[in-house]
């Protein structure tokens, strides 16, 4: 995709894009394999994670599968689950770009697949004051990037289409899909990030 389009919105994923998203596989204490047992409730409840990311159902309902599994009072595991957002470790390379853009006047959205708590998060990493919205898939109810993108424009007062839109992902389905609706996307790796900011990004920083 060219980059000789004017944009006037870069949307960016959330894990593993601007941050590392293993961080709710941290443990509250130290002798107990949180992280193991966080990753088998993921795989023995599949819808109930299905539902999280629709919004039809929240990190509360971790609760049960996991005082199941975790010496750990139920009081204990229910702060963890909010108390580890303030751990979230942000990508420097990816911060630096969007603390740029907002310096100068650049619109940016976050557009992620995750539950309505991802608000609580947002402002406990300290992104929320950094961009000018979050679109979840829980507030969409669906999981694609492009419709999250055009609630975005709408709600910001930006024009309909995403020809003139930026979304930054590391996933390829997502990437590939924006491009299919219509936007322009940047793949995201650590390794190739470096050069595809100085080629997408900052010509909208003059």
């Amino acid at each position: 995709m060219s980059t000789d389009a004017a944009i006037d919105l870069v949307c960016w994923d959330f894990g593993d894009t601007l941050v590392d998203e293993m961080f709710m596989r941290l443990p509250p204490v130290d002798g107990i394999d949180w992280a193991w047992h966080y990753e088998a409730v993921v795989a023995e409840y599949p819808d109930l994670i299905a539902e999280l990311d629709i919004g039809n159902a929240t990190l509360n309902d971790l609760i049960d599968p996991l005082a199941k599994r975790v010496a750990l009072p139920r009081r204990e595991i229910a702060k963890h689950l909010r108390m580890v957002w303030h751990r979230i470790e942000w990508f420097p390379s990816s911060r630096r770009w969007v603390e740029r853009l907002g310096e100068a006047g650049v619109m940016q959205a976050v557009v992620t697949v995750n539950p309505h708590e991802f608000h609580g998060m947002a402002m406990a990493c300290g992104l929320d004051a950094m961009v000018d919205i979050i679109v979840t898939s829980a507030e969409t109810q669906q999981l694609h990037k492009p419709p999250m993108a055009q609630r975005a424009r709408r709600l910001l007062g930006l024009a309909d289409g995403l020809e003139t839109t930026l979304l930054i992902d590391n996933k390829s389905h997502n990437t590939d899909d924006f491009t299919a609706a219509g936007g322009h996307s940047l793949l995201y790796t650590r390794e190739t990030f470096a050069a595809e900011a100085e080629r997408w990004l900052a010509p909208l920083l003059s």
